[in-house]
């Protein structure tokens, strides 16, 4: 019979100290002499002893640890992919032979996954600054994802010290209930619960315009974007204001472009069949904007040289495009970091109030308007 996992009790018997002494080696190091701290770390390594995480944090009443909610952000196929027949692009594990000397894979679907219109997106870069500020803090962050619902939410809220919650059709009353419990961070939200962390989507859209209008005349824009989340919401009200804004100008919305459901841009197609395109178009995000280019392409209509298009949010795709595209940079991975920070920074006492961080934008242009 297996014996039983080593205790804090066996490191101090072994080492000859005391228990108190044994817990300050690994959680205060600065109260224990070099010297001892070296022998309770021998100790601890000769007999197996790994001090419990867990326990530690419930002692404290924390767990140390920072959740992350995605609400299924993340694409699992590439832009204009014909889904399979269980709706997933990826590659069937038990079709592999893991047990190969070297296992054979194919490069055909490897190329299609690491296609930088699915990934690195939006939400990994925000991701990846959470993870960074956590890491430095010594935090860990549990990622979750899924629907918008009290208990997709709660399940994660009920693990973690603090929850960012990146945006989605999400509802006011799953994040109030969860907020009642944990201190709570949304991304890219104008108004709600919570600490909140956005950018200045107006400003970003006012420079493009303003871009497209005085640099290449261009005085007929059309939106292309998601209508009904608010972050692109808030980025098509600042493009129709900026429009309105210069004499001359027209704005009209085509279509309402939803990239989780594979959009097939019906008025795009008709305008370009009767040959009615504005000069510009104007898409709420690079992920929109790419696959507008992919189908302009296959209409045969040129990028920049029929019509100019733009995006939003600057991920690495819309600078490795052809021809690169024109866009508004958010700093996504300063996002991330700043939500680990409200976090961090939040006893969930009621002692902090929300902050709102609203932060720049930037233009970055590209090929695709001309330039």
């Amino acid at each position: 019979m297996a014996s039983s996992r080593p205790t804090v009790y066996d490191v101090a018997q072994r080492a000859g100290v005391s228990i108190a002494t044994v817990s300050f080696s690994f959680r205060r190091p600065d109260r224990v002499r070099e010297d001892t701290r070296r022998l309770v770390l021998e100790a601890a390594r000769e007999i197996g002893y790994v001090p419990s995480g867990s326990a530690r944090s419930l002692a404290r009443g924390r767990t140390g640890v920072l959740g992350l909610h995605l609400f299924d952000m993340l694409l699992d196929q590439e832009p204009g992919a014909s889904p399979s027949a269980d709706g997933s692009a990826r590659v069937d594990l038990d079709e592999l032979d893991l047990d190969a000397d070297a296992v054979t894979w194919d490069a055909a679907a490897d190329e299609r996954e690491s296609d930088p219109r699915t990934f690195p997106l939006y939400v990994d870069e925000v991701q990846r600054g959470f993870v960074l500020e956590c890491k430095r803090n010594g935090t860990a962050v549990l990622l979750s994802s899924g629907g918008v619902g009290v208990s997709d939410l709660a399940d994660t809220a009920g693990r973690v010290d603090g929850l960012a919650i990146l945006p989605g059709r999400s509802t006011a009353a799953a994040i109030e209930a969860v907020a009642a419990r944990v201190p709570v961070v949304q991304l890219s939200k104008r108004a709600g619960i919570g600490h909140r962390v956005t950018v200045d989507n107006a400003g970003g859209m006012r420079k493009l315009v303003q871009h497209l209008h005085d640099v290449h005349g261009v005085e007929t824009f059309g939106w292309v974007g998601a209508i009904g989340e608010d972050d692109l919401d808030e980025r098509r009200e600042g493009f129709l204001t900026a429009v309105q804004d210069i004499r001359g100008a027209r704005a009209e919305t085509l279509d309402d472009a939803d990239l989780e459901r594979m959009p097939a841009y019906p008025v795009l197609r008709e305008r370009v069949a009767a040959g009615t395109l504005p000069a510009a178009l104007v898409c709420g995000s690079d992920q929109t904007a790419l696959r507008v280019m992919d189908v302009l392409r296959g209409e045969g209509i040129r990028v920049p040289q029929d019509v100019l298009v733009t995006g939003f949010d600057g991920i690495m795709a819309s600078r490795l495009s052809t021809p690169t595209l024109t866009t508004v940079r958010q700093p996504m991975e300063l996002m991330g970091r700043i939500a680990a920070h409200l976090l961090l920074t939040d006893p969930g006492d009621g002692t902090v109030p929300p902050r709102t961080v609203r932060l720049a934008t930037d233009l970055r242009v590209g090929g695709s308007c001309g330039c």
